[in-house]
This record gives C-alpha cells, structure tokens and sequence, in this order.
C-alpha cells in the first residue's frame, strides 16, 4: 500500500500488519546498505509539517509477541527515533492523519531490515494496524483515528487479492484496506465473528481450537494471531513437522521450520482444515502450497515442470507465556476476507469475492 508523509508529501510502499502495532519507514538519516537499497528515505528536513519526538527505541524485526527464539534473523533489530508529521493515503481524498506518530529508522543491525520486510525489496516499511497503545514507534494510527472520532464506524477491513504464484514475481501483495467500515463488494455472505482474545495486550489474536489434514488432527488450546503482514501460516514445530509428513513435505535444512515438496503432489493434496472457536476454515492443496523463491519456472499452473514447491506451513517456536500457538498470514487470508472491530473486541472473516 502505497501512503505518504509530510509536506510535501514524500511516498512509501508500506506492509499492512494487523500483528504488529508498530510504523515505521527508513530514514534518510540511515547509513546502511540495506536503508540505501530504497528509493524512499524519510527526510525530516524536507517537511514543513514534521515534529521532532527524540524518543529512540529497539524495534523487533520479527514481532517480539511470536515468542520466536531460534533465529538469530528473527530477533534483529532496527533502532529507530519517534517523530510526528502528517499521513495520507495515495488515492485517498484527505488527509488519513495530520498528526501520526512513526518510526525513522536510522539503524539497522543484523539484517534486522531485510528481515523485517520478509526479503521484499519492493516495501519499503511497515504500517502496523494492532492497537497497543505503547507500541515502540508511537502510539499506533488506529488507536489515533478512534481517539480523534473521525471514522463512521470503529473498523476496518483487509482484502488481499489472490495470487495464482502465491507471490507475484513483483513481490506485489495488491490489495485494499478499508478503514471506518468494511468492503461488501470484496467478500461472499456473512461474517463469521469471533471475540479476540488478547486484546489487553493490542493483539489481534483469537481463540485455535482444532486444526487437521488427512489422519493428523490436533486439539489446540491457545491462541492465533492473524497477521497481514506475515507470509505463511505458522504452526508449533512439531505440528508443522507432522502436518507436513502427511503431504510429502521435507524440511529443507535441520531446524529451518520450512519444508518443500514435490510439485506434482499439489492436485492430489488433502483440504487443511481450521477450526477457530467452531467455525470451521478450509485451505485446498493449491492455496497452502506455493513455489520455492528458488525456482526459475512460472507459477503454479508449471507444477509438472518443476520439481519442488514450497510448503505455507511453517515450524516455529513460542514461548508459553505469550499464549500464542500460532499464526495466521497472507496465505490464509488471500481466501478470507478480514474484518477488525475495536468498539466490540472481535475479528472475523468471511470468503474473498
């Protein structure tokens, strides 16, 4: 999504997160390689309308609430300095924001950029829709927009277009995102509603209950955050492990939580099946299956000349205290539209149009 800050307006293509409360764009002021790879560098200088903050703060590259500990990529960090300027959507007919608090990143350590951008050269930051009120970067823009009484409704809604190649050789996530009210016209019938669980801790997180595949069915008693920012559906790393066997799916190296398998398998997989609280969720074999970042071919439609693919299901570790047994990303919801209710602490979703 394409938004911009200041005046005159400088543009970003940023990341929609609802699992992170966190936004953030680099700055010009950030003098490492990674920062300089993008054409779009925050200058505070440039804008008539920015305030200085001062406040520095550590800024998980991967959210700190995944509880993910195994990955030396996932625990980077960018460093970063608070500011207020003035925010607008591109398309937009106003001003979304003439006074929202973000992140200037003006250090990165440990590929903490690259990986908080999933290796997407195309985005440049993150806009975080959770709504912790001390998030890292500033108090979030949902939490600003409610404050301030300027939206009909106190929702909003997430459309994420479907992708024949899972992700398009652009590393395009086309999509819309409403805010003040939902979008009928990308969605099929009734949402089904669910209460969110975490919503002291400004999670969108709800109730898992059960989640199978073929003979491998497990009872779960946690919670999933959905997340739009996040690739893959994410599991523990032994359901991920068992979940995979069943389709053929090897972990492409000891302890990576990814597997692959082959191509040709895709037609003949089994539905995976998702239960939260007692609506029951289903994913074909096509929609959590999708091509190695690796391959040269085409899309899915080349299963036949390809020898690998790549599974949407992914091994990861949480720590017990967070409560959070998994997550829920781009893949789930490219079939799912999203909606988020503040004034009534519920998440749900219903089938994308």
């Amino acid at each position: 999504m394409e938004i911009t800050l200041g005046t005159p307006p400088q543009s970003f293509n940023v990341q929609v997160a609802t699992g992170t409360s966190n936004f953030w764009v680099p700055s010009s002021k950030c003098p490492s390689i990674a920062c300089r790879r993008h054409d779009s560098r925050y200058s505070a200088v440039a804008s008539s309308t920015y305030k200085p903050n001062g406040t520095l703060s550590f800024i998980p590259s991967f959210q700190y609430h995944y509880g993910n500990t195994r990955s030396e990529s996932y625990s980077a960090k960018l460093l970063g300095v608070v500011a207020n300027d003035q925010l607008g959507f591109v398309g937009g007919s106003f001003i979304i924001n003439p006074d929202q608090q973000f992140g200037e990143i003006i250090y990165e350590r440990g590929g903490g950029l690259k990986a908080a951008l999933w290796d997407n050269d195309n985005v440049d930051g993150v806009l975080g829709l959770g709504y912790d009120p001390y998030a890292e970067t500033g108090y979030p823009l949902i939490l600003s927009l409610v404050d301030q009484k300027v939206l009909s409704e106190n929702v909003f809604g997430v459309y994420l277009r479907k992708l024949k190649e899972g992700r398009d050789k652009g590393g395009s996530h086309d999509g819309v995102l409403t805010i003040g009210g939902l979008d009928s016209s990308h969605r099929v019938g009734d949402i089904q509603w669910h209460e969110v669980t975490l919503q002291s801790k400004g999670e969108w997180a709800i109730e898992l209950t059960a989640f199978a595949l073929r003979r491998e069915a497990f009872e779960i008693d946690g919670n999933a955050i959905i997340d739009t920012g996040f690739p893959y559906i994410a599991l523990t790393r032994y359901q991920a492990e068992m979940i995979n066997a069943q389709i053929g799916g090897v972990e492409t190296s000891e302890g990576s939580g990814i597997y692959e398998l082959p191509c040709k398998k895709i037609p003949s997989l089994f539905e995976f099946i998702i239960l939260f609280g007692q609506e029951e969720y289903q994913l074909k074999g096509h929609e959590y299956v999708f091509h190695s970042h690796s391959s040269k071919e085409g899309g899915l439609q080349d299963w036949g000349k390809r020898r690998t693919c790549q599974s949407a299901i992914v091994g990861m570790d949480f720590s017990k205290e967070s409560g959070v047994v998994a997550i829920f990303g781009e893949v789930f919801l490219r079939k799912y539209y999203s909606a988020y209710d503040l004034q009534n602490n519920r998440l749900g979703f219903a089938l994308s149009a």
